[in-house]
């Protein structure tokens, strides 16, 4: 349902309000770009609802890396397209906090129940 819904989002207000930037208020975020689905990474944040944690995400790509700031609460979900993500993720609030990062079979996760806990992932 979820991917419906970005797939409509895409298609009514174009990509280009969609990426993301150092926006933290984005969500679904896919980058334009002609490679195979082989290359879509998803990483989700879930946990205690209302949990809150900022986050840095590198983005790999043939061009370049790309860095995003995320100042969020959970539950949130992002898609990007890249070789690589590495993921620096910080809770900021008590609760239970667990990040997953996807990117064809292959699955990083971690977990934490501790406010200022460090979490890192990354995924090829």
């Amino acid at each position: 349902m979820r991917q419906l819904l970005i797939t409509l989002l895409i298609t009514c207000i174009g990509t280009g309000d969609l990426v993301a930037g150092d926006r933290s208020t984005s969500r679904g975020v896919v980058t334009p770009m002609e490679d195979s689905a082989s290359n879509v990474i998803d990483i989700v944040f879930d946990g205690e609802p209302g949990t809150r944690f900022v986050a840095t995400l590198k983005i790999h790509r043939e061009d370049g890396v790309e860095k995003h700031e995320l100042a969020e609460t959970v539950p949130s979900e992002h898609r990007y397209r890249g070789e690589a993500l590495e993921a620096s993720v910080r809770q900021l609030t008590e609760g239970s906090l667990t990040v997953e990062v996807r990117k064809g079979g292959n699955v990083s996760r971690s977990s934490s129940r501790g406010e200022n806990s460090q979490l890192s992932l990354q995924v090829r």
